[in-house]
């Protein structure tokens, strides 16, 4: 029999999707001996929907929002792999009494794993020619979904497939329909997909005002409609994008903005998907959607895997890539790492993948 197994999952949406692969990996494990009841997937609660009825059988442990998890829900567990990288996450799992802790030694935390993976550092240079110098010493940015295929490793398990991979959450193909037969739209017709979500004051979020320009011209070009979408909290950017188009059909989808299995159904379904380098564009990469990602102050090579189908712009700036959620630069340097990407720039590279069968809104 199998060890009780809890997999903590990831807090941020977007590292959850890049995990996907090595919890499937660890489910498929279980499941060959028709054990996946012994596995326990923690997560926050707004982010276990977009698993949906996947890895069927493993049980939910749903926590109020980042850092919510509590040992009495964690206890009678016999392992846990920890896909976080928070002191948390060490502590909470050390407190539930669990005998063997897997996870990454950083932050303080290495004392408290049994099983520690310690990630790769840099010497403090200038990476590859890439962005300023990190405060030494800076851990090597690489792709999350790399480094948790690495962990799970350490359990003896072999991830084949390391492609992120969403299925529709049950319902999520219906909602979708329905919301574009609310807006006029026929459910062959094909449509853009525009993510303007981003927190107030983000760093991360490409101005509302120069993705409706990217729509503008994209309309003028394609006659496709856009359909704008952002998170709970984001709608002020998704109606200011929207509002922003001009002439050109853009829908913003802000009352109510999607839930996460509503956007991976819509992602599925776009013709291409326009993102900044958020959570969502990781949902609509494994969705399996074409993708162009405007990149700000992130680092690309953490999200340097599965591009086939998906093209990053970026812009070289001296203060990059510094992760920051606010840009501390004033006046004609703030957020110059977005506003130097210009929308027609962005508008070219969607039209490079705009190709058939997508353009012609046929079923990939």
């Amino acid at each position: 029999m199998k060890p009780l197994l809890l997999v903590r999952l990831p807090s941020w949406l977007g590292d959850l999707v890049a995990a996907e692969p090595a919890a499937r990996a660890l489910h498929a494990a279980y499941a060959a001996g028709g054990e996946a009841e012994r596995m326990s997937l923690a997560a926050p609660a707004a982010l276990l929907p977009i698993l949906g009825g996947a890895l069927p059988g493993a049980r939910r442990i749903a926590h109020a929002g980042r850092g919510g998890e509590r040992a009495e829900d964690w206890r009678g567990h016999d392992a846990a792999v920890l896909f976080t990288g928070s002191f948390r996450s060490a502590w909470t799992a050390w407190r539930a009494g669990i005998p063997r802790r897997v996870g990454w030694a950083r932050d303080g935390r290495g004392f408290l794993l049994t099983d520690a993976m310690r990630p790769a550092r840099e010497r403090g240079g200038v990476p590859l020619g890439r962005g300023r110098a990190g405060r030494w010493p800076r851990y090597l940015p690489r792709p999350f979904g790399a480094t948790c295929v690495e962990l799970v490793g350490l359990l003896g398990v072999r991830v084949g497939d390391p492609r992120p991979r969403l299925l529709l959450p049950p319902g999520a193909r219906d909602a979708a329909r329905a919301r574009l037969g609310g807006l006029g739209l026929g459910s062959a017709e094909p449509y853009l997909l525009l993510n303007a979500g981003a927190r107030p004051g983000s760093a991360k979020g490409y101005p509302p005002e120069l993705w409706g320009a990217v729509i503008a011209s994209l309309g003028r070009r394609t006659g496709l409609p856009a359909l704008v979408v952002g998170g709970p909290g984001e709608e002020d950017a998704v109606r200011a994008a929207a509002a922003a188009a001009g002439g050109a059909r853009a829908f913003a989808l802000d009352a109510p903005v999607c839930g996460l299995p509503e956007l991976v159904a819509l992602a599925a379904g776009a013709a291409l998907v326009l993102t900044a380098d958020t959570g969502p564009r990781h949902v609509a990469q494994a969705a399996g959607a074409r993708v162009v990602v405007v990149a700000g102050p992130t680092d690309p090579r953490h999200s340097a895997e599965h591009l086939e189908h998906v093209t990053v712009l970026r812009e070289e700036v001296p203060c990059g890539p510094c992760h920051r959620e606010r840009c501390p630069l004033a006046g004609e340097t703030q957020l110059a790492c977005l506003r130097r990407i210009d929308p027609e720039r962005v508008a070219a590279a969607a039209l490079a993948l705009l190709e058939p069968p997508a353009a012609l809104g046929c079923a990939r």
